[in-house]
């Protein structure tokens, strides 16, 4: 691809040969699209142009095609736009509905390219994941599940196992009781058996008890344990009728149990805090300097300046008597045990957005 130089810096200039443009860009599963600063649709290609009726197709190029989404899409949709313009690029995942009201999760990625005369367009390229999206929270309803069940059979158990032991002992201290030699070597290897199984219980019964304590870091898929979160978290989403948008992630060396309770505070103090009638959360990630960096951010009213250096003290509650005012000072300290820390980040767009930085072990 050729280039040119803006401000001495190289820059990737558009190909101006649509012919060539619409054959790449046509033969793949892919929806590509170029938009200008306001954000008007100036290319499409025909996988972006099939999630919209056939007798709207022809007026999409030119158009915002806001006006196609609901407001609370429409909104990720300019907000990440303007975020790419800012920062040069941007990703997110994100879901809409196409023309026969199927949900879609799409994986976009956007990047400010410059044309010869200096203009800046913004290209985006988004990715079908909705069968990688429906395996992931597949498979985390699944875990819950047998977590549960694992348990509940564990448990049940339990009880039976040890009156065949407490049984088996009662016969043997019996002293109506007459067994033959043979008789007496079954019984107890009737009683281990049943004295092994109940340890076996016990252990499962103390694993499960024990598991949101233990500080094991280990690699761990973090779209996954975003896909917990939101598990964990479905009854409150729903009552707040909250729209949670994340980023595709990595797979890091963390403490998932601690980390899954991070997010998971974080995303309840947007929900308690935001102040808007249709709450909206964004996560993206990008790794820097050794640092896998996480930047939360909501559409609610933000925090006041005068009470951005006091979030993170301790029993802190900023007005609301809800809970002990700890949510924020354990994220911070969660942070620090992955070596890395918490801060507001100031943003341009309305809302409150958290930093998390963690240590890319």
């Amino acid at each position: 691809m050729p280039f040119s130089h803006l401000d001495g810096q190289p820059v990737p200039i558009l190909p101006e040969d649509e012919g060539l443009l619409s054959f790449i860009v046509d033969s793949g599963p892919n929806l590509i699209f170029v938009k200008d600063e306001e954000s008007r649709i100036l290319y499409a290609n025909q996988a972006f142009l099939a999630i919209y009726p056939p007798d709207e197709r022809d007026a999409v190029v030119g158009s915002t095609t806001i006006e196609s989404f609901t407001k609370e899409e429409a909104d990720l949709f300019l907000s990440e736009d303007r975020r790419a313009f800012s920062e040069g690029e941007s990703e997110i995942v994100e879901e809409i509905s196409d023309w026969k009201a199927q949900r879609i999760t799409l994986l976009s990625r956007k990047k400010v390219f410059h044309t010869k005369s200096g203009e800046r367009r913004l290209v985006c390229i988004s990715t079908n994941i909705t069968a990688l999206a429906a395996r992931e929270r597949r498979l985390v309803r699944l875990n819950a599940k047998l977590k549960v069940y694992s348990h509940s059979i564990a448990h049940d158990l339990r009880n039976p196992i040890a009156t065949m032991i407490s049984g088996l002992s009662l016969i043997r201290r019996d002293k109506g009781t007459v067994l033959s030699e043979r008789s007496e070597k079954i019984m107890d290897a009737m009683k281990e058996s049943a004295t092994g199984l109940s340890g076996y219980i016990g252990s499962m019964l103390t694993a499960a008890a024990e598991e949101t304590s233990a500080s094991d870091f280990q690699p761990y898929d973090l779209n996954i344990l975003l896909e917990e979160v939101r598990f964990n978290l479905t009854v409150a989403i729903e009552q707040a009728g909250l729209r949670l948008n994340v980023t595709r992630l990595p797979v890091a060396r963390v403490e998932p149990n601690l980390l899954r309770q991070l997010f998971q505070n974080l995303i309840e103090n947007s929900i308690k805090h935001a102040g808007v009638e249709s709450p909206v959360v964004t996560i993206h990630h990008k790794e820097e300097g050794g640092e896998h960096v996480f930047y939360v951010g909501d559409n609610g009213k933000g925090i006041p300046e005068e009470k951005k250096a006091l979030v993170f003290s301790q029993f802190f509650k900023g007005g609301s008597q809800d809970g002990l005012g700890l949510g924020l000072t354990i994220c911070q300290r969660i942070a620090n045990l992955h070596d890395g820390f918490i801060e507001i980040h100031d943003r341009e767009e309305n809302g409150c957005c958290m930093v998390v930085r963690i240590a890319a072990r």
